[in-house]
């Protein structure tokens, strides 16, 4: 059931009972709660909200004035004289790029069987997909304008957050407080090779911090900041925190803003707004061993204004006790130490400092070159693919809109 002018002829399609389902009720309802214009039964769960856009899109039809004034007020600030209008198009555009990047992650038959119509492909502005979504021919082209349309809107809603524009420079603050408390302190080792999984060998750069306390050296094997708007397209190269011979595929070959990544976070955590994403930035540690884990962990909390400035807490090396609170995907071989730290930052506008977060996550090295295999459960590709396969292909492909095929296999996929 997706929104058109034409209510009398709303097409609901009954899967069949044999079907798996394709994700728990509550966790369609939420997602759908969250992002309304991904329900396909928009209509009859929130029928309040789609007589209010059938009524505006009538009025924005009706009047070009009116047309032009809501329009003018999404893509400019109001009453703006200096600013100008955000060209709608790449977003667009990067909306059919992303469920591409997705697609790519299922079999060939299936993805061209979920592709996306030519027509809604073809359309590239509000006024067409507006038109689409309420005047389409069929369910499945109406849904798609809808799908494209909110799609962009999210897209446009994470190119225009203050903490993801700010995010490079929280990453800056970060790694300036990391290397002052932190890695002042190292010393440089020899390159080492290191056997992983399969016989494969990585290279690596260590660095050693000096024991301190009751807390053991720490050979800090790699550091990185990630920030999660970005590509990564390589870590196959020298770098001063370490050497790791690792080469990846761009996250996003096809979405050009690279905001794949927290878009598909907002929808599989039914998070509607990108400020509300606690993970946009992030660092990776890799030490020698658990206990290892354990004292990094306790000099980076000293660094960052101790436990007060730290949540969200998961230990998965001691034991099973927090492997509910890792995402559902998550594999039992998922071995973290890992915490959001809330980190003060001075505000150029204001005599008051912010906070901005930061995940951090701390790999004993041999769990970590265990994320790095395809044939091991605790990969990070395998773990993005049931993400797909068991969350957001649920979400953005209905059964009642694209049949079975896609249920069974985000049902009984691993």
């Amino acid at each position: 059931m997706v929104l058109s002018l034409s209510e009398s002829t709303i097409v609901t399609t009954t899967p069949s009972p044999q079907r798996p389902a394709l994700a728990p009720e509550a966790e369609l309802a939420a997602a759908y709660d969250a992002h309304p214009l991904l329900d396909p039964r928009l209509p009859s769960r929130h029928p309040a909200l789609a007589r209010l856009w059938i009524e505006t899109y009538r009025r924005m039809m009706r009047d070009s004035a009116v047309f032009e004034r809501v329009v003018r007020g999404y893509v400019m600030p109001a009453g703006s004289r200096s600013s100008t209008a955000v060209d709608l198009g790449p977003y667009f555009h990067d909306a059919d790029a992303y469920l591409n990047d997705l697609l790519r992650l299922v079999p060939d038959s299936l993805a061209r069987h979920l592709a996306p119509l030519p027509e809604t492909r073809g359309a590239s502005t509000i006024r067409d997909l507006l038109k689409a979504t309420f005047e389409g021919p069929y369910t499945r082209s109406r849904y798609e304008a809808q799908r494209k349309l909110y799609l962009a809107k999210l897209l446009f809603d994470i190119d225009h957050s203050r903490s993801v524009r700010d995010g490079p420079k929280h990453r800056a603050r970060f790694e300036s407080i990391v290397k002052d408390a932190l890695l002042s302190e190292v010393t440089s080792t020899e390159e080492v090779e290191v056997q992983g999984p399969g016989a494969r060998a990585f290279r690596f750069r260590p660095r050693r911090l000096p024991a301190e306390g009751r807390d053991p050296a720490i050979e800090i094997f790699h550091y990185r900041t990630r920030f999660k708007r970005e590509a990564d397209p390589e870590t196959d190269k020298r770098a001063d925190e370490g050497w790791i011979r690792i080469a990846e595929s761009p996250r996003w070959p096809g979405l050009g803003r690279y905001s794949g990544s927290i878009l598909s976070k907002m929808i599989r955590r039914a998070i509607p707004d990108p400020r509300m994403v606690q993970d946009l930035l992030g660092a990776m540690f890799i030490v020698g061993d658990r206990s290892q884990a354990y004292a990094l962990e306790r000099r980076l909390v000293s660094a960052f204004g101790g436990p007060l400035r730290c949540r969200d807490r998961v230990d998965t090396l001691s034991g099973s006790r927090d492997r509910a609170r890792l995402d559902p995907q998550s594999s039992s071989g998922f071995l973290v130490l890992k915490e959001i730290v809330d980190i003060l930052m001075d505000d150029p506008s204001s005599d008051v400092p912010y906070l901005f977060s930061v995940e951090i996550q701390i790999f004993p090295l041999e769990a970590y070159l265990s994320t790095l295999y395809d044939t091991h459960f605790a990969s990070h590709a395998a773990y993005k693919r049931r993400q797909f396969l068991h969350e957001l292909l649920p979400i953005l492909f209905p059964s009642s809109l694209y049949g079975g095929e896609a249920v069974v296999l985000s049902g009984g996929a691993g």
